[in-house]
């Protein structure tokens, strides 16, 4: 650490930053990608196959899918601690019932013919995780509990790494409009100045809000002294609904749920989407309809609810009435609700969209060309932080940027053909298909460990451009699909995913085309440094750097 507080910010940036760029970049590309979760799923589910198996089918009866799901439940689930159904709809006309037997259990969940009751039986199509597996990477990893943790402490180092960027870049308004391309280090330098200048205040707002969505995981003390450690308790409180009812272990049936559900659309005015119902066969029994929203007035308010009803699921009594737009609960409530609004981007339709994917990308591109940054510096001047090991440790650093950005992006695009060549009747294929991204990921790590650090970035970004502009010809081979034949028929969310996939595949041609040229010119310009020790502009960016 240096002297001044200028310097020991940038000594805390620097280190600080750099042993958690690679999780960082892993969050920030797979949360920009999941802001298009459902447009994903909606291509990896084959819109086609959807399609096609709906066709001739009747409309859906809310009523009679609320009765043979209720039967359903009470054969084989009727000790469980909570039911859920989805009903169908004209996009999706199966019904999904799930329950859970105990509160630390795993739901579970059947599709059912909504007429018949019976298993909806093999499906054409695709079970997938589906953009959502991109959305699980982003704040947890698919690690549970230790993900969110891991993830909570990365974004506190990027709030610290943020603040310290604001100390060093004494100049931030010149940063903002100086980039000199050519100029090796210099350029990395500018280029990681401006994205960091230029998305500062939405990278401030998303990482803020994020911590802030799961404070009552990083932050549990008060609610759990307060409420001795009943947390259902304490989110009735703050959200201003009926306390959560104590079983009674009374045995008492639910009453016939397709009479709830008629009465929740009369009160509420709205299509029923899911019921849910705690405690059933018991006393104590509660049961929520939740209605379904709308999209433009979805889109144009940051909080507020879609309209619920809660009734005594003995009785049929009516315990609360949410309204449609409704807020509730106090000032934290409403601020912690509009946190999670900027955060999940649930406003603002696709024009916000497409900014949050611009700033998220960017970004991400920023905590690349950071980690990248470090390395390029220490290639030309080693600082020999770490003595004998140093050189071993500036490899390892090499090949974890290499995976953990190129590699990343591979294994992102490989998730996509994953999903076409997986078999469809694979039993658990969703897992299979989170397992492979994940053994990709590692192969790519494998790789930059084996092959020089330029070759590695090379081979990885081709092999990533190769496959994102070869997506639409998987699709048509696997599926006979295309993005030409989704405009066709008006769909925009499969077009889209095929036409982003192609752009990203050409601008990883052009960032592969940039390391091969720098790769070669790199011998030239190591003989001309051994000529001219400490240059000029080594000695303008190293003043700047410290």
């Amino acid at each position: 650490m240096k002297n001044t507080f200028r310097q020991s910010m940038s000594w805390l940036h620097t280190w600080g930053s750099l042993w958690f760029a690679w999780i960082l970049f892993a969050v920030f590309f797979t949360g920009t990608l999941g802001v298009f979760d459902d447009a994903i799923s909606h291509w990896m589910r084959d819109p086609l196959a959807v399609t096609a198996a709906s066709e001739g089918a009747p409309p859906p009866d809310r009523l009679q899918a609320a009765k043979v799901g209720q039967a359903f439940l009470e054969k084989n689930a009727p000790k469980a601690e909570f039911w859920s159904m989805g009903l169908p709809n004209e996009e999706n006309t199966k019904l999904r019932v799930f329950w859970r037997d105990t509160p630390q259990a795993e739901f579970q969940d059947r599709e059912l013919d909504p007429v018949t009751g019976e298993d909806a039986g093999p499906s054409k199509e695709r079970k997938t995780e589906g953009g959502h597996h991109f959305v699980h990477m982003h704040f947890e990893f698919h690690a549970g509990d230790a993900g969110i943790w891991l993830v909570g402490v990365a974004a506190m180092v990027m709030l610290v790494a943020l603040v310290s960027g604001i100390v060093v870049h004494k100049k931030i308004f010149v940063d903002f409009f100086t980039f000199r391309p050519g100029k090796g280090q210099r350029s990395w330098l500018d280029s990681h100045n401006a994205l960091s200048v230029l998305t500062l205040p939405f990278q401030f707002m998303i990482v803020y809000t994020g911590v802030v969505a799961f404070a009552s995981i990083y932050m549990p003390a008060a609610a759990m002294v307060r409420y001795n450690g009943d947390l259902d308790h304490f989110f009735a409180d703050i959200q201003e609904r009926p306390a959560p009812r104590q079983m009674q272990n009374v045995a008492a049936p639910v009453t016939p749920l397709p009479d709830l559900v008629t009465a929740a659309e009369e009160r509420i005015g709205r299509e029923a989407r899911v019921i849910s119902v705690s405690h059933p066969g018991d006393a104590s029994a509660s049961a929520r309809i939740f209605m379904r929203g709308d999209e433009a007035e979805m889109a144009s308010r940051l909080r507020g609810s879609n309209g619920s009803v809660q009734f005594d699921a003995v009785s049929g009594e009516i315990l609360d009435t949410e309204m449609p737009g409704e807020i509730r609960g106090a000032g934290a409530f409403s601020t912690f609700q509009s946190m999670r609004a900027l955060h999940f981007v649930t406003f603002g339709g696709y024009t916000i969209k497409w900014l949050y994917f611009i700033c998220g990308m960017a970004g991400a591109a920023m905590l690349a060309t950071g980690a990248i940054l470090f390395m390029v510096k220490r290639r030309k001047k080693p600082a020999g932080e770490f003595g004998a090991s140093t050189a071993r440790v500036y490899r390892v650093v090499d090949a974890l940027n290499v995976s953990g950005i190129a590699g990343l992006m591979l294994a992102s695009i490989g998730y996509f053909w994953i999903n076409r060549l997986v078999p469809v009747a694979l039993p658990e294929r969703e897992t299979w298909e989170i397992g492979l991204f994940f053994a990709l990921w590692f192969l790519t790590l494998v790789h930059a460990s084996l092959r020089p650090t330029m070759r590695g970035w090379v081979e990885q970004l081709a092999a990533t451009a190769f496959l994102c502009l070869a997506l639409p010809l998987i699709n048509m081979l696997t599926t006979g699909d295309n993005f030409a034949a989704a405009l066709a028929r008006g769909d925009g969310e499969a077009a889209g995913v095929e036409l982003t996939a192609m752009a990203s595949g050409l601008l990883c041609i052009v960032a592969a085309r940039f390391v091969h040229r720098k790769s070669l010119q790199a011998p030239q310009a190591a003989k001309a440094r051994a000529g001219k020790p400490g240059s000029a502009v080594e000695a303008d960016v190293e003043a700047e750097a410290a």
